[in-house]
Order: C-alpha cells, then structure tokens, then sequence
C-alpha cells in the first residue's frame, strides 16, 4: 500500500477549523469576563462533563490510531493520509463509529464553550463542527480510494459519529 497524503488545499477545512474554534474559545472567555461578569452557571458542569468525556474519546482514538493503523505518533493522526503499512481500524472505539476522534473533538469543544455558558462561543464552535463534517467527507473519500470494497464495508456497518443514530 501506497502511502496517500491530502495537501493542504484538499484538506481545506484544517485552518479554518483551527481559526474559527480559537475564535469560539476566545468569544466565550471574553463573554463570561465582560458579559457574565465571571457568574458561572449550571451548564459549566455539563461543560466539564463534556471537556472529560470528548477529551478522553480524543486519545484513546488517538492512540488506538498510532497502536493499530500505523501512525508514528499522536500527531501524525491530526493529517488526513494513509501511511505505510496503515491498516483499518475496525475495532475498540471504532466498532461503533468510523470517527470517534471527531466525535470527542466536537464534544470536547462543546465543553469548553459550555463551562463559560458562552452563547457566542457556542456559534463559533457549531460553525467549526460543520467544518469536520465536510473533513469527515474528505478522510471518507481518501479511505474509499485506499481501501475501496473493505471500508464500503464497514460503513455499511457503523454510524459516522454517533453510535447507532449518525
């Protein structure tokens, strides 16, 4: 197998991924110090919740990527590519859902947002989750194309991101 690598320009919504959720992350703290005038509410406890549980989702997919598909490290898991002797995960957390990593990310920067009970924050970080969606899509095609009959497979078996609804 080939090793397959998406340029930047294929891989779009990386930078303005990055860019909006910093933005998001930024409006909520800026909200909850002039806005809210540092009151936290009750969803900063869903918001931690969330922070634990798609912080956890995120390296343990992270790290069931690097054991099981061959990546080199944690990072190299952040770029959409196939490397060399990458093999498809099908099991642990990706039994269920094809992208868990995405699904801890989302909820982890839902979490963020949430323990500032940040309205504006939340636009930005709903603006970034539509941008994975379209990644999703990109890191599907790449796959398709490596992977071919095998991963048509598969997401005939699964859900994208949520177990058993999407």
């Amino acid at each position: 197998m080939s090793k397959v690598k998406k340029s930047f320009r294929e891989d779009w919504t990386s930078l303005p991924f990055i860019l909006i959720t910093g933005m998001g992350f930024v409006a909520a703290v800026l909200d909850f110090v002039f806005l809210q005038n540092l009151q936290f509410q009750v969803f900063g406890l869903v918001g931690l919740a969330l922070v634990v549980v798609g912080g956890y989702l995120r390296m343990k997919a992270r790290v069931q990527l690097r054991k099981k598909a061959g990546f080199d490290n944690l990072v190299s898991t952040s770029r959409l590519q196939i490397v060399e002797g990458h093999t498809l995960v099908k099991d642990g957390l990706y039994q269920r859902i094809r992208h868990p990593l995405y699904l801890g990310e989302i909820l982890r920067n839902f979490g963020i947002v949430s323990i500032f009970s940040s309205g504006y924050g939340m636009l930005f970080i709903m603006i970034g989750a539509i941008l994975l969606l379209f990644r999703i899509h990109a890191e599907e095609e790449m796959l398709i194309e490596v992977f071919g009959s095998e991963y048509e497979d598969y997401k005939r078996k699964t859900k994208r991101l949520i177990p058993y609804v999407y």
